[in-house]
């Protein structure tokens, strides 16, 4: 007897595990699919309205099939992006069809894609990985080469791996330069190097060239050891004021050597094998100059106007170099760029997308509570089930008594089944953030989303009929290890009913940045007038008129480096900014040359001061306005970006969820500029 009861115990618990994993979905056997021979391929068909769109051919010589074609565009470990397409192939058959993927996704691809063929299950069938896929539509970093030994500089392409400008990921692309075709491609590099060449053999107008290009933003690094003399004798005394005081043969001490033994310094070329000792040294001292000698590369670095100059103290050509590994390699490219005055203005501020995607972070965004509903209902079928089913057990077996035992023992265990199993359960509604951006007299919209989901189901949610193009908003800016094409992050799926996005989960999950880009109608316009500003004093006045359909709840004028935001600016109001100003309306000024310090002082990431006149989540949603205003802005200083922020904003999910809408509608007003800074 007491077998049995123990026997039913058992079953009884095997139930509660089945009702407390329901939630996890069908729980399919594991059989195996069916042999399949298919064939995938994905090109560029065309460039349309900054998106991509491409064509994919897919055939099956095998069974029929019915199911979903992945496409899988890889960027970092973390930010594939998957388009699903359902169709359905018969045996011997082949199809084509069209997906469209924004620019900004593509631009982080660099073209590595694999096509799976998953079941009408979901499960993976096949996979087949391709490379390329844009052609050479997405370039990547022009790095010009000027040698005799061009061949012995290839390893500056990093191998094949991605070089990162503010963590954006890009291959290098050498170029072989020569004095013919240089000044064709000197404008489009963003590197140049110079070993083992003559450059007194350049013309006076090529030297000059050079010479220009680096004052006027170029990355410039420059090889010596053997070849010093010949390698700097074309450049000007005035542009390159270094001097060679003598030349280390291999076995013999030099700075190098010394710099490395005595400081530790050169730290990624000792990790790579590289023996100074065995290489050829070239000794420098600069005079009259600014520059330093570099810790981490043997080389003297200097700034000259927007761009900068690395003089190794060895040729890049040498034999030891050979063992130089990707990231010795990276630095070198690295510190040059680091250096310049172009890198530090356009890139090392962080661009105003960024910002954007950082001040989109800190909106609300918990959504992590366990979906009560379930666990109610788990509760009503063990109080109507489990405990009828107990009692009736423990009465067959004439030990009725021990259910005032086993009930509470079995409620114990059905909760810690459900705590087990329901992690799943995680989250009863998905929240979304979107911050929606359209020009004056544009009819295109630009929509950014923040969305969390805390459970492990993958999720998706169906947007407003008039979007046509979804993919990542932004990279999360984090180096991965390798590209995986065959996983992903993001999910775009189209189908009859229009396109819808979501994520996969991940085990400690963490935000997404979503993007999709649709059509629009008219908010109206935003009109300045008499709008003046000064570099010098850090003002602007004039007016703006809000002549769109809705009220604004902040109103940001931006000129030069300076930034004004105003609260609750009526439709059809006409704002005058010195008035506004003293009537207190003007919630935020301040500089601007530091997008940093703009997210930091507007959204306050790092201190929550008590004295705020506005909500942080609102101008969140403005900077991401701002962001994308900036990135279209028109060249020249004659011109305030205007860009007014409406909440409770028209909604862009059709599916029912928690949704909190902004909108920004933005424009460029022409303005006098007063003794501006850079007059």
């Amino acid at each position: 007897m007491r077998k049995r009861v123990m026997a039913m115990a058992v079953l009884l618990l095997c139930m509660i595990g089945i009702l407390a994993g329901a939630g996890n979905g069908v729980v399919y056997a594991d059989t195996k699919p069916e042999e399949k021979v298919f064939s995938g391929d994905v090109k560029l068909l065309k460039q349309e309205n900054s998106n991509y769109v491409m064509q994919v051919t897919v055939g099956n010589t095998g069974e029929d099939f019915s199911g979903t074609v992945q496409v899988v565009f890889a960027n970092t470990e973390r930010d594939n992006c998957a388009y699903n397409t359902e169709l359905s192939l018969p045996s011997q058959g082949e199809k084509q069809f069209t997906l469209t993927i924004p620019q900004k996704a593509a631009d982080a691809v660099r073209g590595l894609c694999a096509v799976n063929f998953l079941d009408d299950r979901g499960k993976l069938v096949e996979t087949i990985s391709l490379k390329n896929v844009f052609g050479d539509t997405v370039s990547g970093i022009p790095v010009g080469v000027l040698s005799e030994k061009y061949t012995d500089l290839t390893f500056m392409d990093l191998g094949g791996q991605d070089f990162y400008v503010n963590n954006m990921a890009y291959p290098i692309d050498l170029i072989e330069l020569d004095e013919d075709n240089l000044s064709g491609y000197l404008d489009g590099l963003y590197f140049m190097i110079i070993d083992a060449y003559d450059t007194s053999a350049l013309s006076e107008e090529t030297i000059q060239a050079i010479q220009d290009w680096v004052k006027d933003g170029g990355w410039l690094l420059i090889g010596t050891g053997a070849y010093a003399e010949q390698t700097l004798s074309g450049f000007d005394e005035d542009f390159l004021n270094v001097s060679l005081t003598g030349i280390c043969e291999p076995g013999e001490e030099s700075s190098v050597s010394i710099n490395r033994k005595n400081y530790g310094n050169y730290w990624n070329y000792q990790d790579s094998g590289i023996d100074f000792t065995n290489m050829t040294i070239a000794e420098f001292s600069m005079t009259n100059y600014t520059g330093y000698e570099s810790s981490e590369n043997p080389a003297l670095c200097v700034t000259l106007e927007d761009g900068a100059v690395s003089v190794f103290n060895f040729s890049l050509t040498d034999p030891e170099l050979v063992k130089a590994s990707t990231y010795t390699c990276q630095y070198m490219y690295e510190e040059t760029m680091y250096n310049s005055m172009s890198y530090q203005n356009n890139f090392g501020g962080s661009n105003m997308e960024y910002v954007g995607q950082r001040a989109l972070a800190l909106i609300d965004s918990n959504n992590t509570d366990v979906d009560f509903k379930f666990l109610k209902i788990l509760m009503v079928v063990y109080v109507v089930l489990v405990g009828p089913i107990l009692y009736l057990i423990l009465r067959k077996c004439k030990k009725s008594e021990w259910y005032w035992i086993g009930a509470p023992v079995l409620g114990i265990l059905f909760i810690a089944g459900v705590f087990v199993f329901g992690q799943n359960m995680k989250v009863n509604e998905t929240k979304v953030y979107s911050v929606t951006a359209s020009k004056e007299g544009s009819s295109q919209a630009n929509t950014y989303y923040l969305a969390y989901h805390s459970g492990v189901g993958e999720w998706k949610m169906r947007l407003n009929e008039q979007y046509q193009v979804a993919g990542p908003g932004w990279c999360d800016y984090y180096g991965g290890n390798g590209n995986n094409a065959g996983d992903y992050h993001y999910a775009v799926t189209k189908d009859n009913e229009g396109l819808s996005i979501g994520m996969k989960p991940q085990e400690n999950f963490e935000s997404g940045f979503l993007y999709a880009q649709g059509t629009c109608e008219s908010k109206g316009t935003i009109t300045g007038s008499d709008i003046k500003g000064s570099g010098l004093t850090g003002t602007i006045s004039g007016s703006v008129t809000n002549d769109s359909v809705r009220d604004m709840k902040y109103m940001a004028v931006w000129f030069d480096s300076y930034l004004m935001v105003f609260s609750d600016v009526k439709a059809g109001e006409t704002l005058n900014l010195s008035e506004a100003k003293a009537d207190s309306r003007c919630v935020y000024q301040g500089e601007v040359s530091m997008y940093d310090s703009l997210l930091y002082d507007m959204v306050s990431m790092y201190s929550n001061p008590a004295n705020l006149s506005y909500e942080q989540d609102d101008m969140a949603a403005l900077l991401i306005g701002i962001g994308i205003a900036d990135d279209e802005k028109p060249e020249g200083t004659g011109y305030a970006t205007v860009v007014g922020l409406y909440d409770n904003y028209d909604k862009t999910v059709a599916d029912k969820c928690n949704e909190t809408s902004y909108g920004c509608l933005y424009s460029y007003e022409e303005m006098e500029v007063e003794n501006n800074a850079a007059d």
